[in-house]
């Protein structure tokens, strides 16, 4: 310790230079001092450090407003211009938190209007850009395959377990109360469409897009947050031919391929929920749903899968490429990535299933 401090009575007296390196021994003096009325006595004390003159500026202001004052005293010069600065610094009035008004609730909405407008428009360049680099006559096969394993393969067991469970579920409900007016005949036909026209298709998009939309928007943002994009910028890679082209085009070729499975899972679905709670015989299923569908509507499906490709592979990208920070920023870009999704092929598939009932040919029970 460099200075002395002397304890006489209700007098601390600080002698010599004092150093940050003496703020732990002053703290215990001070604490030891306090609830009782003392007095600090500097006039022996060459030099002190800013932060050793904050922590007694602080024990005196706090003894003030307990009631029990401190004094400071023999302060020379180069000490009183400290102590004054922070006096100062006490005085100057906090700057007062306005109350909330009108205004402020309108400015607050205008502030969320204005980030989605930009958060849509953004997304629409992105779009742009991703199909000129898919359309430059690149491709990367195997890093291509490598995605449609993780988002196909891997994601065939939940898709098709999910969409039999719909069937088991839809088939059930749907047969029941049909029984109650002897039109259980009819099941199979309306299991059939729901599943072709909207569960499989939806079900398959909303899965898809939690796997490996969220995958993607925390692969491509970690790789914002560790600098690689950078890395691969600077060595003249095109980051939408070489991070988001592969996605988009195994996408594209899985998302079909799940929805047929899923289209075949919820069907088998019905026809178990069928044989088992209406004894329906799995030849009079079949023929009833034979008699319903027509290759249309299972092509349907897999025009809607391009469209949901498209939407979840983009914006999951997106979402990775706006990565700004650390760790926490992942999070929140892989949390927007599955929202934005869900809602896109929710909205889309709005206006495809407008569109559809003006091209599908009648329907036949």
């Amino acid at each position: 310790m460099s200075g002395a401090i002397v304890k006489k009575g209700n007098t601390i007296m600080l002698s010599g230079r004092f150093t940050v390196g003496d703020l732990k021994e002053i703290t215990s003096v001070l604490e030891a001092g306090s609830g009782k009325r003392m007095i600090i006595d500097l006039s022996h004390c060459d030099s002190i450090d800013t932060c050793v003159a904050a922590r007694i500026w602080s024990t005196v202001e706090g003894s003030r407003e307990a009631g029990l004052p401190m004094e400071l005293q023999g302060l020379n010069p180069d000490t009183q211009a400290i102590f004054a600065r922070f006096k100062t610094i006490d005085e100057k009035p906090l700057k007062p938190i306005p109350k909330p008004t009108l205004l402020y609730n309108f400015e607050d909405i205008g502030d969320k209007v204005l980030a989605t407008w930009d958060t849509v428009y953004g997304l629409a360049q992105f779009t742009v850009n991703s199909f000129k680099a898919l359309f430059s006559g690149k491709f990367r096969g195997s890093i291509t395959a490598y995605y449609m394993e993780q988002s196909g393969v891997m994601a065939i067991p939940i898709v098709v377990t999910l969409n039999w469970l719909m069937g088991v579920v839809l088939g059930y409900q749907a047969g029941y109360q049909m029984s109650q007016f002897g039109g259980e005949l009819f099941m199979p036909a309306l299991l059939a469409y729901s599943i072709c026209w909207e569960i499989a298709p939806m079900m398959t998009a909303v899965l898809v897009a939690g796997r490996s939309g969220s995958a993607f928007a925390a692969e491509i943002g970690t790789m914002k947050v560790r600098q690689e994009l950078d890395a691969l910028e600077v060595m003249g890679f095109n980051l939408f031919g070489y991070i988001v082209t592969p996605k988009m085009i195994a996408l594209f070729l899985v998302m079909p391929l799940l929805i047929t499975a899923a289209n075949f899972a919820g069907m088998a679905g019905g026809l178990a929920a069928g044989g088992i709670f209406l004894k329906m015989p799995a030849v009079v299923y079949i023929a009833e749903v034979k008699k319903a569908l027509i290759p249309f509507d299972l092509y349907w499906g897999i025009v809607k899968g391009l469209f949901y490709s498209t939407i979840i592979s983009v914006t999951g990208s997106y979402m990775g490429m706006r990565v700004r920070g650390g760790p926490a920023s992942v999070g929140r870009a892989t949390t927007s990535a599955v929202v934005v999704s869900i809602f896109l092929v929710i909205l889309v598939d709005a206006l495809l299933s407008l569109l559809f009932i003006h091209i599908r040919p009648g329907l036949t029970l």
